[in-house]
């Protein structure tokens, strides 16, 4: 579990969240058994406050939001909280629509294709998908997510025979520092635990793995991985999470819900009122006639004379039309803020095609997300990638000569949407017989893997002449044994025709 400050996590509750998560930075140019003590205790007062904002975003993702803390009103007791968790839904869109379908690791020069398969077989042994996923989640809610890449031990990984193994790590336990040189590089990164007895950091440097129990170090040895194993993965710049921004609108409409219900709840319990009458002098009396209201639900009233009686219900409602269009207010502008289609929108009739419904639907919002996402997912796959081969070349011949460079990393989503005029327009630019394939394919967007495809593609067609060109000959071979039998039986014809002639004469 996370070490948060219970006074810095009253002060995110009652001051309001920070919206995105601060970076670390050192002076230190290089880490050392002597320094890092001192670097760590620095990050800490910055990581504590950030994981307190990470703690309260994970748990509003998970439902524990504002409109539970709401105190009932002092005029009636009627207090419903009703939570209409759409942190949860915008995690799940967002994540599943950008990393919905495996990473893909592919070659960019044919020579290395047996290297890159060997090395996508090993990543999908470690079930890399999965660990992604969830990387990508803790990205999405908190603004950062970690990964840690390591070599396998035989007593503590499941699959050693890999050679490394892969898994996220939470990020309220979990930091980097960087330094403050150009492109600020990663120096360090850490990854901690809290027993009811200790607490023990690891550390991890370029060079040195360090372990410190209760700011004592125990260990401090090189861990030779070729770099740092932790990597970090931001969700963008800011280390924002994707429903951050919008919190207040999420409460807002949290108590829009949590109103209408108590609007319903109150018109139930309304008051009666009875004027110029009464149920009754005696108490006994008063309970009989309460008690036969509510059974019944029918009162008769007897009016003193000259008086009017009357009874009536003290109710007060919402203007319906006015809630439902500031409920629909919110939630246009929540969508729009995110980047997900908004579901009221229509989605048929119209002349509108292709590129016009995905922009008057809002999937032109999403995909923008999504790529964006992707620059920063990239980058940290990169660095992750590059820590793995590092490990794998000494144990592995076939990536002995593979490097980071010569892998390109896919991102596959859904390219099927307006197939059909996809595929028309790649028709019309490859008769004009100016373009290459693959120039084609990557202007219609109908795949993310443009040049496996066309080497698919090229495969596939040489295949099939080739198979066209052995059943021709196979079926130029049996004509000309058709032809060669034919022959024979009508030279045995002729012959036999002689023969009969001869015998005649």
């Amino acid at each position: 579990m996370p070490i948060v400050s219970r006074d810095i996590y009253n002060d995110i509750i009652n001051g309001g969240l920070t919206f995105g998560r601060q970076r670390i930075y050192t002076e230190e140019t290089e880490i050392t058994e002597k320094n890092i003590k001192e670097i760590l205790n620095n990050a800490l007062s910055i990581h504590n406050k950030n994981s307190a904002e990470m703690d309260r975003l994970i748990n509003y993702y998970l439902g524990r939001q504002d409109i539970l803390d709401r105190q009932s009103p002092y005029t009636s007791e009627v207090n419903n909280k009703i939570v209409i968790n759409y942190a949860q839904s915008i995690v799940r869109d967002i994540v599943g629509y950008t990393f919905g379908k495996d990473i893909e690791y592919v070659q960019k020069k044919s020579e290395d294709i047996e290297a890159v398969e060997e090395l996508t077989d090993i990543l999908q042994y470690e079930d890399i998908s999965l660990t992604d996923i969830v990387t990508a989640m803790y990205a999405s809610i908190c603004g950062i997510g970690y990964q840690c890449t390591l070599a396998s031990d035989d007593y503590t990984d499941d699959t050693p025979e890999v050679g490394i193994k892969i898994g996220h790590l939470d990020p309220r336990c979990t930091f980097t520092v960087q330094s403050y040189d150009f492109k600020n590089p990663t120096i360090l990164a850490c990854t901690y635990y809290k027993s009811d007895t200790k607490t023990v950091y690891t550390l991890y440097d370029r060079t040195y793995k360090t372990i410190i129990e209760d700011d004592k170090i125990v260990y401090h040895e090189p861990h030779g991985l070729g770099g740092i194993p932790i990597t970090e993965f931001a969700n963008n710049e800011f280390l924002l999470g994707d429903f951050e921004t919008a919190t207040t609108i999420l409460d807002a409409l949290n108590k829009v819900a949590s109103d209408s219900v108590n609007d319903i709840e109150n018109f139930v319990q309304s008051l009666l009122v009875l004027i110029n009458t009464t149920l009754g002098e005696a108490d006994d009396e008063r309970k009989k006639n309460v008690d036969n209201i509510k059974k019944n639900r029918i009162i008769e009233i007897l009016s003193p004379q000259g008086l009017q009686a009357d009874a009536k219900y003290i109710t007060q409602q919402l203007n319906p039309e006015t809630t439902a269009k500031l409920r629909e207010y919110l939630e246009e502008s929540l969508w729009k803020i995110i980047g997900i289609p908004d579901r009221k929108t229509r989605g048929g009739g119209g002349g509108d095609t292709g590129d016009a419904v995905k922009l008057r639907d809002g999937w032109a919002d999403i995909e923008v997300v999504a790529r964006n996402k992707e620059k920063f997912f990239r980058k940290s796959k990169k660095q992750q990638l590059a820590i793995a081969l590092n490990m794998l070349r000494g144990i592995n011949e076939k990536l002995a000569n593979l490097t980071v460079k010569d892998i390109d990393i896919k991102f596959s989503r859904n390219k099927n949407d307006n197939l059909s005029t996809k595929s028309q327009a790649y028709a019309t630019l490859i008769n004009t017989k100016t373009l290459d394939p693959v120039d084609a394919l990557e202007m219609v967007d109908i795949t993310t893997n443009v040049t496996e495809v066309i080497k698919r593609g090229e495969a596939y067609q040489l295949k099939q002449q080739e198979q066209s060109i052995e059943y021709n000959k196979k079926l130029k071979e049996i004509s000309q044994e058709v032809n060669d039998n034919t022959k024979q039986v009508a030279n045995g014809d002729n012959t036999s025709q002689e023969a009969n002639e001869s015998e005649e004469n």
